[in-house]
């Protein structure tokens, strides 16, 4: 049904907004915000040794790290003393990067303290640190727990030795088993990793051992990926992509996934997400998705506030854009289309019934493949629906862009 698979998330695509000024955003930010909640982004683009894969805005470390501190304090100091952010109820405090747990303990305490102080954090509040293992050592778990962090997503990529040296990681395989059960045994809030599968030469015994591995150490979740050759990153540049083969991917993707799921106590939470059932909520992704502001600190970071998105380029530069109503509901339909199980109701809410007659006919063509079921009023995708659920949800916005844009 499909000539390629899409292997990242899907992005709503939109008209260039109308540019606006700084002095814009700071006088609609002495304004009430018309929803209480809230998510807080903070990047920290800073590595001390980068992964083959990776494209993200970071830069290998060169003691930057003071700097880039007193930096994050004054921006939480801005933002926090505005009467918008006064009003919100921050559900979720993600540190993204780059690697956020590269910053000295002293950072960490000054840059958490700063934003349980400034902010209206909830007592259940999602705090939540990417990290790498080796920046994890226990001296530091134990001070962020102080601290209230509750959520670590940890860069394992894979356990496999080969693999592992071909993604640039630091530990060796079994050393990485040993340092995530030392923090399990030593940490009780969620605990998630990133796996990354179909890179060369990766066979079926391998990703079967990345998922067994996940189960074995009481993983709370897993977000899995397709290896993609990102522009910019090392392996883009070394590596040819002649060797992908959709079927080789698809049967990795089903061994991860069927070994996982084997026992009952994980279940998909999202196309390219298994979580142990009860646990990760993944806080930071539900309510960006369902349309909370996403405050952005730090140079990197994009998010949205109201009408206004948001893209810090630097330090000193921010780039900013007005978001049209239609626009922002785009976002918010699109993000529908990550979930291994969907409400027709839901869906139709957005869009016109000329265009719900289409994307009916969209759905049952994808039923006929095998992709899903529509039943219940509800489209439930299956393994193979997973696989190609990017491309599924691309296909939907071409389908709905209009009724949008």
């Amino acid at each position: 049904m499909f000539n390629k698979r899409i292997k990242g998330h899907s992005v709503a695509p939109s008209k260039r907004p109308d540019m606006v000024s700084e002095d814009e955003l700071w006088e609609f930010l002495e304004s009430a915000p018309d929803e209480n909640e809230g998510v807080i982004y903070i990047h920290v683009p800073f590595c001390d040794n980068i992964c083959s894969f990776c494209s993200m805005n970071r830069t290998k470390l060169e003691d930057e790290l003071d700097e880039y501190t007193k930096f994050l304090l004054s921006e939480i100091e801005k933002y926090s003393a505005t009467n918008y952010l006064k009003s919100k109820k921050i559900g979720s405090v993600y540190f993204g990067g780059g690697t956020p747990t590269i910053l000295k303990e002293r950072h960490l305490e000054q840059v958490i303290n700063a934003l349980k102080g400034s902010f209206n954090i909830l007592p259940e509040c999602e705090f939540s640190l990417e990290s790498t293992l080796h920046n994890l050592n226990i001296s530091k778990l134990r001070l962020l727990n102080e601290l209230g962090v509750n959520r670590y997503s940890i860069g394992v990529q894979t356990f496999s030795a080969a693999g592992r040296k071909l993604l640039n990681r630091t530990h060796s395989s079994d050393g990485a088993v040993k340092h995530l059960r030392d923090l399990r045994e030593k940490f009780s809030g969620m605990l998630c990793v990133d796996i990354i599968y179909n890179y060369p030469n990766e066979s079926i015994d391998e990703v079967v051992r990345d998922a067994k591995l996940v189960r074995e150490l009481g993983i709370d979740s897993a977000s899995f990926y397709s290896l993609q050759f990102l522009d910019g990153s090392v392996l883009s540049k070394t590596i040819s992509e002649d060797y992908y083969d959709v079927e080789v991917d698809k049967s990795l993707h089903h061994a991860f996934l069927d070994e996982i799921l084997s026992q009952g106590d994980y279940e998909i939470l999202e196309y390219t997400k298994v979580a142990k059932k009860g646990r990760d909520q993944y806080k930071y992704i539900r309510l960006s998705h369902a349309g909370a502001d996403v405050l952005p600190l730090g140079k990197g970071a994009g998010g949205r506030l109201g009408e206004f998105g948001i893209y810090n380029m630097s330090q000193k530069m921010k780039v900013m854009g007005r978001m049209t109503a239609r626009q922002m509901e785009f976002d918010r339909f699109v993000n529908l289309f990550q979930y291994p199980q969907i409400s027709l109701e839901r869906v139709f809410e957005f869009v016109s019934q000329t265009c719900a007659n289409e994307l009916m006919d969209l759905f049952k063509k994808c039923e006929e493949s095998g992709y899903l079921k529509i039943e219940k009023d509800s489209l439930n995708f299956t393994k193979d629906g997973v696989f190609w659920g990017n491309s599924i949800a691309n296909a939907v916005m071409e389908i709905s862009k209009k009724e949008f844009l």
